[in-house]
């Protein structure tokens, strides 16, 4: 489904299924405005009937009574549109949210990485509410405006050509000026929407390290950071202002002219016996009204362009093209086996090869450790499995099948997961565990947590499993984020496993207890092992060290063990406490 970039064709297309209450709003307010501007006609017709030579009761009273029940009636319509509206915008913000959540987390997790979470929360706020507001103005300001310009336009013509082409003349003027300056104002609201943006994400960031900032007694040069960011952020903000304040400036001139041009015209019509008193003060009036209007339209202008600038920001940047995404006939995963090819792949990163000519072959239920220096590539190889990346030329393959022929969901729904980094949601417990199986019950989350020797603290805790972790976990220490985060890939009970580092934050005894459950996890299921430590490679079928995006030695970890120059080997007589020490 392909989403608009620009707000008022996005706004159509989050307006889509809420169609029925954008047309009653549309038709009450097309037809409020006319009766609002038909009143001038009635006031002009009162008056010629009040200075007529013989008066005429019943004609008076017609449009003296007439004059009111018109602006009651047109009150009743736009109450009618404010009804109608409030239903279409917010579905249309239901559907907005909706629509560009769905495609943001779609992105690829490399387009996260460089990223703040916080300035793209910001971005959908942005777009949505920009969007919204908007059609807001359109509804209830613009579009009154331009057709009332319309209906004075056509009862001026009538009582005087003259009159009606001044009004038009200077209704081009006007809108074609203001239309050129809103194009030109929105570079400066987009600037200003953006500089906006990235002030609020530098601070997100700064806040969510704050404690390092002070760790480091840093606060001084923070301050000064964000500081840099707050001055980028003003001078975009006062250079949108500054042009705002002359669209102000040009309409007020604009406006001086048109009043002069349309009550000196009729004056002076009426001086030549061409136009009735009637004429005069209807005119009156819609000078009156079309200036109150204008007086602010520049104001009005100025929102409508931040508005948009906002709007435009954040949808360019959360509708960039998806870099992962499913072939056009993807299928699902048909899953016998869990055997993994690597075939003849190359993988460049930020211009760094990665990988060449790699090639892979893990049998399955076979458990292997995937060991090398930083840098090597393991983690790269995860991500590749994952289709977080895709590779240039060669392919991957789970039992015969070419991951990118297949859905994403199907393939990331047979391998579970447990990185170094465990990343919780701020939910409960229970929640965190069950993400991974939404339908599992509260037993099998428990089974599950004992399983990850994580239910004794959970027990310990004011609420058990109803505890909230905090944003990212943080109420929990590192060790107990991951064993919440292995009873989880315990709860998914798939046939492929993916263990990045995973007993990396638990202590001795904490680790090895869950030895115990991760060799219960690992059997029967394709494993895949990143790490350091030594006590999770032990029970490995087989060792591959990485060696600059290559396999430098390949075979179980006592045939590795035996080759006194082998990488694996020095790494083994380097190990300090459990660890492997980088050379």
């Amino acid at each position: 489904m392909d989403i608009p970039k620009k707000p008022f064709l996005f706004g159509i297309f989050a307006s889509k299924p809420h169609a029925g209450w954008a047309t009653i709003s549309l038709i009450a307010i097309f037809v409020a405005t006319g009766l609002d501007r038909l009143m001038v006609v009635f006031l002009r017709n009162l008056t010629d009937s009040l200075t007529a030579p013989t008066i005429n009761w019943n004609i008076i009273w017609l449009w003296g009574l007439g004059y009111p029940s018109l602006h009651f009636v047109a009150r009743i319509l736009w109450r009618i549109s404010g009804f109608s509206g409030m239903r279409w915008f917010m579905g249309l913000r239901t559907s907005a949210y909706g629509a560009l959540y769905n495609y943001l987390s779609l992105h690829s997790k490399d387009y996260f990485n460089s990223r703040f979470a916080g300035a793209l929360a910001n971005k959908i706020s942005h777009a949505v509410d920009g969007t919204e507001h908007l059609f807001e103005k359109s509804l209830w300001q613009f579009i009154p405006m331009f057709l009332g310009l319309i209906w004075y336009t056509i009862y001026a013509a009538v009582a005087d050509l003259r009159l009606g082409a001044i009004l038009l003349v200077w209704s081009m003027v006007f809108v074609g000026s203001n239309i050129f300056l809103a194009k030109k104002l929105q570079v400066y609201s987009y600037r200003f929407a953006k500089s906006l943006s990235t002030l609020k994400g530098r601070i997100v960031d700064s806040l969510s390290n704050i404690s390092l900032v002070q760790e480091y007694a840093y606060i001084a040069g923070e301050r000064e950071y964000i500081g840099g960011f707050v001055k980028k952020q003003y001078d975009a903000g006062l250079s949108h202002w500054w042009f705002s304040e002359w669209i102000l400036v040009i309409n007020g001139v604009l406006i001086f002219i048109f009043t002069l041009l349309m009550i000196g015209g009729s004056v002076l019509l009426l001086q030549n016996n061409l136009v009735t008193i009637g004429v005069v003060i209807m005119v009156l009036a819609m000078v009156t009204d079309l200036s109150h209007q204008f007086l602010f339209i520049g104001q009005e202008i100025k929102e409508a362009a931040r508005l948009y600038g906002e709007a435009s920001e954040g949808l360019d940047e959360i509708l960039k093209e998806h870099l992962i995404v499913d072939a056009p006939n993807a299928s699902n995963l048909k899953f016998l086996r869990g055997a993994i090819s690597i075939e003849s792949i190359d993988f460049d990163y930020e211009n760094t090869k990665v990988f060449k000519n790699f090639s892979l072959e893990i049998p399955a239920g076979q458990k292997i450790g995937l060991v090398g220096r930083s840098g090597a590539g393991k983690s790269t190889f995860v991500s590749l499995l994952l289709r977080h990346f895709d590779v240039q030329s060669g392919e991957i393959r789970i039992d015969d099948q070419n991951i990118q022929n297949v859905t994403l969901e199907s393939l990331r729904s047979v391998i579970a997961f447990v990185p170094q980094d465990t990343s919780l949601f701020h939910r409960t417990i229970r929640e965190n565990i069950r993400y991974s199986n939404p339908q599992a019950t509260d037993a099998k989350v428990r089974t599950a947590a004992k399983l990850a020797q994580a239910h004794e603290f959970i027990e310990k805790l004011p609420q058990g499993y109803d505890t909230l972790v905090g944003e990212r976990g943080v109420k929990l220490s590192g060790g107990q984020r991951q064993r919440v985060a292995i009873a989880r890939a315990f709860l998914k009970n798939v046939p492929i496993l993916i263990l990045d580092e995973a007993t990396s934050s638990l202590d001795s005894e904490s680790e090895h207890a869950i030895q115990i459950s991760l060799e219960k996890l690992m059997k029967g299921r394709t494993v895949i092992a990143i790490a350091h430590r030594l006590s999770t490679l032990k029970k490995m079928d087989r060792l591959v060290i990485i060696e600059n995006g290559e396999i430098a030695e390949d075979g179980s970890p006592d045939e590795l063990l035996t080759k006194q120059e082998g990488i694996f080997k020095k790494m083994w007589d380097h190990q300090v406490k459990g660890f492997i020490v980088n050379q």
